[in-house]
């Protein structure tokens, strides 16, 4: 006689890919809802054993309002940070100061801790317990204070790049394939002269800012601001599929056309960008003593470096390698056109290139065709 332990192989594989269908940030939501109630808890069954509270019944009470004040306080704050810190409403704090912005963050996540602490008890009250004490805010605040310096350090640093030295994930060099996208000032040279350094400097923030949110959006990662330039870079599997990483350039594009009136406002004049994307190994490691960083080394970053340059011979505002663009399909509204194969500047072999465009938008007809959709004329002007 056999016993089937847990579902079937098919029915765990169909959940597993329902589960990673959901959004990024709706699966690092739900992660940290689970893994902070179960902290929860954890937390309310040690102190139980610690103090030697009550029998059975509290204790049960306990774990399930240790879980329930867990659920609520890291669902709260993981949403708060996807959707209003990283969203539109979120931009100016993001442009304060380090210090503003660490304190408006403590003083929301305490907020929300103690809110989270005073529904738990008042959905499972403790016999003798007087609510929220002093003792409670003050951990709160230092929680608090630990979270959000930690999450600002690590937005300092770059996406993930703490967490990777704390794990030592590249202390020991990798081979990776990924993909890089460079994006750069078109005219840089003329804003300078014409603005002076520091109206300059207000400019090419407000143009790194503008670039980021589309790339962090399809999951890039900000490597690098050298001057105006932004590189950006994703894993290869992560950067072809959907076409993300060709969907976060002319969303960062996109986002420029946008302000167009508030650069011309402010600075005289719209900017626009020249982007160059490939892909190929490179390595991956830590690099320096005094000052240390995460690097990429490879021939990939310098042929990503050339591709972009060659936007300024050809007059194209995008161009890809066919390295890339051959792994990706597309995505809805971007045309490539190819440039054939080229030689870049220091490199010894052609490559074959692409030049991407917004495809242009097709007539809507009048009317429908016997049930097909074909293009029609333009009307008549009107006397």
């Amino acid at each position: 006689m056999s016993v089937r332990l847990g579902p079937p192989r098919k029915h765990r594989d169909r959940t597993t890919m329902t589960f990673l269908r959901f959004p990024k940030p709706f699966r690092h939501i739900l992660w940290a809802t689970a893994l902070a109630a179960a902290l929860g808890a954890a937390y309310s069954c040690s102190e139980m054993l610690f103090f030697q509270r009550g029998g059975h019944g509290l204790a049960v009470s306990g774990l399930a309002r240790g879980a329930l004040t867990g659920a609520v306080i890291a669902g709260i704050l993981t949403s708060f940070d996807g959707f209003v810190l990283r969203g539109a409403l979120g931009a100016p704090l993001r442009r304060a100061p380090f210090t503003v912005h660490v304190a408006v963050r403590t003083g929301i996540y305490l907020i929300v801790i103690l809110l989270g602490l005073k529904f738990g008890s008042y959905l499972f009250p403790v016999p003798g317990e007087r609510g929220v004490e002093s003792v409670d805010v003050l951990f709160s605040l230092a929680a608090a204070f630990v979270f959000a310096f930690i999450q600002d350090v690590n937005s300092l640093l770059g996406q993930n790049v703490l967490i990777n030295f704390i794990t030592g994930r590249y202390y020991a060099p990798r081979l990776e394939s990924r993909v890089f996208l460079l994006i750069d000032m078109e005219g840089s040279t003329g804003f300078a002269e014409r603005l002076g350094p520091l109206a300059f400097h207000r400019l090419v923030k407000r143009f790194i800012d503008d670039l980021t949110q589309p790339i962090v959006a399809t999951r890039g990662e900000i490597h690098r601001y050298i001057g105006d330039e932004l590189i950006a870079t994703w894993k290869l599997e992560e950067g072809i599929a959907d076409g993300r990483c060709v969907a976060a350039c002319f969303a960062a594009i996109d986002q420029l056309a946008r302000r167009a009136s508030d650069y011309r406002r402010e600075f005289g004049a719209a900017v626009t960008v020249r982007a160059g994307l490939h892909c190929g190994p490179v390595v991956t490691g830590e690099m320096g003593s005094v000052k240390r960083e995460i690097v990429f080394l490879g021939d990939t970053v310098n042929t990503a470096a050339r591709i972009q340059e060659l936007c300024r011979e050809t007059g194209d505002r995008v161009i890809a390698s066919a390295d890339l663009i051959d792994r990706l399909e597309l995505p809805r509204g971007i045309a490539k056109r190819s440039l054939g194969d080229l030689r870049l500047r220091g490199k010894g072999a052609d490559l074959a290139l692409y030049a991407l465009t917004k495809a242009p938008q097709r007539a809507r007809p009048f009317g429908p065709q016997d049930g097909e959709m074909a293009p029609a004329e333009a009307p008549a002007a009107l006397p």
